[in-house]
């Protein structure tokens, strides 16, 4: 059976983040339907998921941005169907994209035009999402397709407990709202719950159970994709930590996790390989506790024993390649770049992503490369465009939180900042602010 996910009506935080990680865990289809969201804001979503993804998306509103985000498919709603000709239809087939449609009587099956490929039925049980809005399912329902080829979905009311009853209807697969969105904090590990379900055993190879504290191993190992999914994830604001007189790298750390940030870097110069374990080994846990991404910078070994999420390599660490051999392949590898060669060289070694800096002059690393400002990242990225190369780019390097809309408009993909976040005078305000700005 197959397991479709439609968002949340309306935006939420870091929502994008959370559909990239499902996309990366296997989700085979997102319907987003954003009812009252505007053509501005449903562009910005689109955009802030991996290209590699959006073939995976239906669209319920906008229609009209499928073909400009190369969108897998149009859905729509039972009043704009009964308004849509069969030219209308044909027109959108014609193009490439799937269609799909909802019923609420299981008989409207009988006169629904072949051209939609898969359609929603429900409630079958009484909506999560809308309170009051009852199933129309008999007890003891079995599906009758009549003469309709596409596939059936049962929508409304699914969760964990009811799940499996779907196949005994004769459906398809299910379409989940209420049980991935009512808590947004928890949509990624409620999506790996229903995947591992009997019925959607297609999905077992991709997804690992969240549900119990001692399996942070595979917690932090299932973010990163296996061989059919292998684009990553990477959050859009990293933090990345620092010593000073007054605090810790462990310090500084939990200051960012507080404050709300879920993707850490543990950067330590000058400290020998089993002093950096031991501060690892601390983060990785508390990392664990607050529900993140933890990255080693420059060691290795460091990342493999503690099972950290991913592994960053300066210009002069040890190569990608050679990196990559020596921890596990579900561990995401970023590279630091400044140059156009840089960028290029890390892109043939594989980095999943790049560290592209220094913004502007920064105190917390020596031997700092040439600065390159607005213009430089502006340069930069429309030579990635020009290439076509989409390995997502990070901005490092003496960024604050007022440089955030400006370095958005060069196209980079996200940020990482240190000493902004450490001396802000209130980091939880300051990490919201950057999360909003980078939506």
């Amino acid at each position: 059976m197959d397991l479709i996910v439609i968002t949340h009506p309306e935006m939420l935080p870091d929502e994008a983040d959370i559909i990239n990680r499902l996309f990366a865990l296997g989700l085979p289809r997102l319907h987003v339907r954003k009812p009252e969201v505007s053509e501005a804001d449903m562009k910005a979503l689109i955009q802030s998921i991996a290209k590699t993804y959006r073939g995976r998306m239906v669209l319920h509103q906008h229609h009209q941005l499928a073909a400009v985000f190369d969108i897998g498919g149009i859905h729509f709603t039972e009043h704009n169907r009964l308004m849509q000709t069969a030219d209308d239809l044909n027109e959108w087939k014609k193009h490439g994209f799937t269609l799909s449609t909802s019923i609420h009587d299981p008989d409207a099956l009988q006169s629904l035009s072949h051209s939609f490929d898969y359609v929603f039925l429900g409630p079958v049980f009484d909506s999560i999402s809308k309170p009051g809005y009852k199933s129309r399912i008999p007890d003891e329902f079995y599906l009758n397709k009549y003469n309709y080829t596409g596939k059936v979905f049962a929508l409304g009311g699914i969760d964990v407990h009811n799940i499996q009853t779907i196949a005994q209807m004769g459906m398809d697969g299910a379409a989940v709202l209420g049980s991935i969105w009512q808590k947004p904090e928890n949509a990624v590990n409620q999506f790996r719950l229903l995947a591992s379900l009997p019925d959607f055993s297609a999905m077992k190879s991709e997804v690992k159970i969240e549900n119990d504290t001692s399996k942070n191993a595979d917690k932090r190992s299932a973010g990163h994709s296996d061989q059919q999914f292998h684009t990553p994830v990477i959050g859009r604001l990293q933090f990345i930590s620092q010593e000073t007189e007054e605090m810790s790298h462990l310090d500084s750390i939990r200051l960012a996790l507080e404050a709300g940030c879920r993707w850490i870097q543990l950067r330590i110069k000058g400290r020998t390989e089993e002093e950096i374990l031991a501060m690892a080994r601390e983060a990785i846990q508390l990392c664990d506790r607050f529900g993140a991404r933890l990255i080693i910078n420059d060691h290795p070994r460091v990342a493999r024993t503690v099972q950290a999420y991913g592994l960053h390599l300066g210009l002069t660490d040890m190569p990608i390649p050679e990196a990559r051999s020596l921890v596990s392949r579900k561990m995401i590898i970023g590279g630091t770049a400044n140059t156009w060669e840089d960028i290029q060289s890390r892109i043939a070694e594989g980095a999943d992503y790049i560290g592209l800096g220094p913004f502007r002059f920064t105190r917390t690393k020596q031997n700092l490369s040439p600065i390159l400002g607005t213009d430089g990242y502006a340069r930069l990225m429309q030579q990635m465009t020009e290439n076509r190369f989409q390995t997502p780019i990070i901005a490092i390097g003496g960024v604050t939180p007022e440089d955030i809309d400006v370095l958005r408009q060069t196209g980079i993909y996200g940020v990482a900042l240190s000493s902004a976040l450490i001396g802000a005078a209130d980091p939880k305000a300051t990490v919201s602010q950057i999360q909003q700005a980078l939506c």
